[in-house]
């Protein structure tokens, strides 16, 4: 996240001047910027920042994915694929078991969905698409796919009225490609029972993606070092039990049975996974698989032009390695494990030093203060940067300096209120609180009575451990290790956010009041909720959740006012030999293996489809047999929608050419009877050889 001009107060920056810009994002991120930060302090106001959902997105992500696997565990019990529906009917009939598992199961899917938007848009933020990150942005793309389709199997396994539509567009959709010998979309169009072998793929789908997943996970996170995977126990079970309590307050919906004959789109629909059927229900097939295709790219691009230009990239971390004493504590630092030990080429020192892989390194910078003798670092940035930047810093016996990191928006207002509160501070600012070396606070100490070190929360930290960092280094003597210690008294690590200034001026003046006298150590705004504000969150989430269940049950589509008679039939074997005899010079061309007296190729008939209502012609189409050669059977699959009441309708299906007289002739007619938003099915009985209704 940049840093906003002018939100700082103007004093020292601890950097070099004329450093390049280190903006980690577009100005399009303005936007994003705009939507987001009132988002930040509303749930830094109800949870705390130490619990804002909004910080945790990806441990928060996992468990959700755990929770979903668990549920789901329990509800496969009692899935039965040769019965799918009877199945859910049994799970919502458990009122302390089933119903509330498959609530939760869904819910927990949706706020997975929603998650993701969240976490993409943070890292869009902050700028974590490029560079060294591209891998886990197209991984966390290949991830969101798979969720989808996970989704999707999952609410076909269900086999109600809405994974019927779903089952049938989707089918219809994959057609289009035609990848299958045979159309998908048989299967839903009412002339056979849906076969178990379908529901089984589903379910087998529905099992494994998740492993899958489970691995992709990790190719996402490959690059973190100290990866956090679950989130912090407040925010942990407090997900799970208000999760829990709204599931039984408030079940999943479970529509009527799958009806083949039922015709529309009418149906319970989930905003996260299923709206978007019913809105492409008019839409071309190649609209539909146009729009997610440009979508998909569109996002797989976002790194090549969602990036600073090139000469406003942060720095990368380099190093002397004539200064360097193979410490190896940049190594262990390395939040994203950039740096390794090679051999040394210098002749100088010890026989191995550190090196920083440019690949890997994301310019965080939080090695520049882990090397006691400056060897590391941004240029701009590193520890001999930051002393020198300190070069005629004023001093303050009885001020305090306050060293805030750059991303910080609570750094102008707690200054501002500070002074006007009669406190004398000194703000400098560092690009985070990660790179604050502790000799450049030993220095400042020698300007003030104290130090207070403001840095973002450990989970909203640009470097990932900045924070964390700062405060073992400065606090709890993580290396470098001074010649002359930090007095414990005089140094002071804040976390806090903008909705945290209250909290933050308080925190100061106990440190203010004690410095020099009692050891500081740090504060963590937020860390424990309080009573009060526990039963807050818990009622805020309670409600958030309330408003997801509501948007994952909507009432969508449409049912027809008429109704229709399908023709679905499959027609093999329409085909005979056309053969005719080969010239005397053709047969001698030929090898002497291979001569033969005629040449016969085969010729697959096309038909002529024609439907007369009430002695009206309808439908007058040819139908051609299927495949690139057009040697597969010929398919129909068609409703001719009819007003309700009493039709006579007449069916011809026949072939256009048929020299030999080798097609078969179709015919059939009788008068409907058509109901509003029924269907009946015409298809072709082999045995008999000719078309029947079924009623």
């Amino acid at each position: 996240m940049s840093t906003t001009p002018g939100s700082i107060p103007p004093s020292h920056a601890l950097e070099r001047a004329g450093s390049p810009d280190r903006s980690r994002t577009p100005a399009a991120a303005g936007l994003l910027r705009a939507v987001y930060t009132p988002l930040d302090r509303l749930c830094d106001r109800v949870y705390g920042s130490a619990a804002n959902p909004l910080y945790h997105t990806g441990p928060v992500l996992v468990w959700l994915l755990l929770i979903v696997i668990a549920t789901g565990v329990y509800l496969l019990l009692f899935y039965r694929v040769g019965a799918p529906y009877e199945s859910m009917v049994r799970l919502q009939s458990q009122v302390w078991g089933g119903r509330w598992l498959r609530a939760f199961h869904r819910y927990a899917s949706d706020l997975t969905v929603l998650f993701v938007a969240l976490h993409a848009l943070r890292m869009m933020l902050e700028g974590r698409t490029w560079g060294a990150r591209v891998l886990a942005w197209v991984s966390g793309l290949a991830l969101l796919g798979m969720l989808f389709v996970c989704g999707w199997t999952g609410y076909v396994l269900v086999w109600d009225a809405h994974g019927r539509v779903l089952g049938a567009v989707g089918a219809r959709l994959f057609d289009e490609l035609h990848i299958m010998a045979a159309p998908i979309s048989r299967i839903f169009d009412g002339a056979t029972s849906t076969p178990a072998s379908f529901f089984f793929l589903n379910l087998f789908l529905h099992m494994s993606i998740p492993l899958v997943m489970a691995g992709g996970i990790w190719i996402h996170t490959l690059r973190l070092a100290r990866g956090k995977w679950i989130p912090g126990p407040a925010l942990r079970w407090g997900m799970a039990l208000t999760g829990a309590a709204v599931s039984m307050l408030l079940p999943a919906r479970l529509d009527p049975a799958a009806d083949a004959m039922q015709l529309g789109d009418r149906a319970t629909y989930d905003l996260f996974y299923t709206l978007w059927v019913p809105i492409s229900a008019g839409s071309v097939p190649l609209v539909a698989w146009a729009v997610p295709t440009l979508m998909s790219l569109a996002a797989i691009l976002i790194p090549s032009f969602w990036r600073p230009r090139r000469g406003q990239q942060p720095e990368k971390s380099v190093v002397n390695p004539l200064a360097c004493s193979a410490c190896e504590q940049c190594v262990t630092d390395c939040p994203f494990e950039a740096i390794a030990m090679v051999a040394d080429t210098t002749g100088r020192g010890p026989d191995r030093k550190a090196f920083v892989d440019p690949a890997r390194c994301v310019s965080c910078g939080v090695c520049a203060a882990s090397c006691d003798s400056f060897a590391i670092g941004p240029p701009s940035r590193a520890g001999h940067a930051q002393m020198y930047a300190l070069r005629g810093f004023p001093p303050a016996p009885e001020g305090f300096v306050l060293a805030s990191c750059a991303s910080s928006e609570l750094a102008a207002p707690l200054v501002a209120r500070l002074r006007a509160r009669g406190h004398d501070v000194r703000p400098v600012h560092v690009d985070c609180a990660g790179t604050l070396h502790a000799r450049t606070v030993g220095a400042l100490l020698a300007h003030a009575r104290g130090v207070c070190v403001l840095a973002c929360p450990p989970a909203r930290c640009l470097a990932r451990e900045g924070s964390e960092l700062a405060e073992d280094r400065l606090l709890h003597g993580r290396e470098p290790h001074l010649k002359q210690p930090l007095d414990p008294t005089r140094v002071f690590l804040l976390t806090a956010t903008g909705a945290e200034l209250d909290e933050a001026v308080l925190a100061f003046e106990r440190f203010a009041r004690d410095a020099g006298v009692r050891p500081a150590g740090a504060h963590v705004a937020g860390k424990t909720l309080g009573m009060r504000r526990t039963l807050v969150a818990a009622v805020v989430s309670a409600v958030l959740l309330g408003g997801i269940t509501v948007l994952s049950q909507l009432q969508a589509g449409a049912a027809p006012a008429g109704g229709a008679l399908r023709l679905a039939w499959r027609l093999p074997g329409q085909s005979y030999e056309n053969c005719r005899p080969l010239s005397a010079q053709e047969i001698a061309r030929l090898p002497r293996h291979m001569r033969h007296t005629e040449e016969c190729t085969t010729v697959y008939l096309h038909y002529r489809l024609g439907v007369w209502v009430d002695d009206v012609a309808v439908v007058n189409e040819e139908i051609h047999p299927l495949g690139a050669r057009g040697d597969r059977p010929l398919y129909v699959s068609r409703d001719i929608g009819l007003t309700p009441g009493s039709h006579d309708v007449q069916v011809r299906f026949a072939p256009v050419a048929d020299p030999k007289k080798v097609g078969l002739v179709l015919e059939w007619r009788e008068r409907v009877e058509v109901k509003a938003g029924r269907g009946e099915i015409l298809t072709f009985d082999p045995g008999s050889r000719r078309l029947e209704r079924t009623r």
